[in-house]
């Protein structure tokens, strides 16, 4: 088994400030979060524990969960949060989860590391949901050197931050990187504890309210490079196909009310992340939402361009060595795709439209 450095991200988040800031969406108390997701022996030997963090992509299972869709196909799921993002890979990772909905750039470690799973489905592009806020002192990406800036080590936000400083001709080397989760990451900036953060919503959002906050870039001027996607574990890959299938006829009948009862869906979501409805639209209109057939495509392009997330996830392990986060480039990351239940799925309902999340 190769070591992987950007495991260690596990062990090394900081955590401050948490349950200070209820603006940056769910938070829990240690009772009840990630450190405690452990596997339930009272739980139902058919449950099907799926894992979440606070990113507005993840937000649609709420819908599932409140509109009966779940009991709808005869499923037991339980929906578990995570308050630290990274919390929920690990987690995944060391058998404690069934299903995770996470960004594809984080599947990339676990893959390298032999985890069994298989991707069965992108979700949506981030299109401004991801973005790097800075105070009034910092105009542009150059401005940020010899600055703090805030983000969770190991994600895909630490990801997108260094791709950020590699346009400016800047490394991390140039920054005081700083190290906390993302739900602590605003609330740093908030006080002014830090210069700048890469965020993402409904954090991204609410850090943009303190005066002066100027967003300096976002996912919106790099489309298709933060795709995100539902993974299932290797126990579900080989045992239980049928309730993988099930799982997502259940997203995509969430997608459909959702087009169809729009402000009901925005409720259910935001009740769920325990943010406000205002918040949880502004949180969306980040994302561009796929139907079954944009994520097939974008599972089985051979494309050599965003539009393929075969060759995303190529690209973005590439950048991962040259910053020492892993030590070696997966050459076959296909191979951790499977599309076969999205096309199994076009077989008995036409391809789902989504909401359109600008409007």
């Amino acid at each position: 088994m190769k070591k992987i450095k950007i495991l260690l991200a596990f062990i090394s988040v900081t955590v401050v400030l948490c349950g200070m800031f209820t603006g940056c969406g769910k938070l829990e108390t240690d009772e009840n979060s990630s450190s405690a997701a452990q596997t339930d022996d009272s739980a139902s030997e058919n449950e099907i524990t799926l894992g979440i963090s606070a990113y507005p992509a993840f937000y649609p299972w709420y819908i599932c969960e409140k509109e009966g869709i779940f009991d709808k196909y005869g499923l037991d799921v339980n929906i578990k949060y995570f308050s630290v993002y990274s919390d929920s890979v690990q987690a995944f990772s060391t058998g404690q989860l069934d299903m995770l909905a996470l960004a594809m750039p984080d599947t990339i470690a676990p893959y390298v590391n032999d985890i069994p799973f298989k991707v069965v489905m992108v979700n949506e592009n981030s299109d401004g949901a991801d973005g790097l806020v800075a105070n009034e002192s910092i105009q542009t990406i150059a401005d940020l050197k010899g600055k703090s800036v805030a983000t969770e080590y190991g994600t895909i936000e630490h990801f997108f931050l260094l791709k950020t400083l590699e346009k400016a001709g800047l490394s991390e080397n140039d920054i005081i990187f700083t190290n906390l989760s993302i739900a602590d990451s605003a609330p740093a900036f908030l006080s002014g504890s830090v210069d700048a953060a890469s965020l993402w919503e409904p954090s991204l959002s609410t850090a943009l309210k303190k005066e002066g906050a100027k967003l300096l870039t976002s996912s919106a001027d790099t489309p298709g490079l933060i795709p995100d996607v539902v993974v299932a574990s290797g126990e579900m890959i080989d045992n239980r196909k049928e309730d993988i299938t099930k799982m997502l006829n259940c997203y995509f009948d969430a997608m459909d009310f959702y087009v169809e009862n729009e402000e009901q869906a925005i409720k259910d979501m935001a009740e769920g992340a325990e943010i406000t409805e205002e918040e949880m639209k502004i949180s969306m209109s980040g994302s561009r939402l796929f139907t079954i057939q944009e994520s097939i495509d974008s599972m089985d392009s051979t494309e050599e361009d965003y539009s393929s997330l075969s060759y995303t996830t190529k690209q973005i392990a590439d950048f991962l060595k040259s910053v020492n986060m892993i030590d070696d480039v997966p050459d076959d990351t296909k191979n951790m795709l499977d599309s076969s239940y999205l096309k199994e799925l076009l077989e008995t309902r036409e391809s789902t439209p989504v909401p359109d999340t600008k409007n």
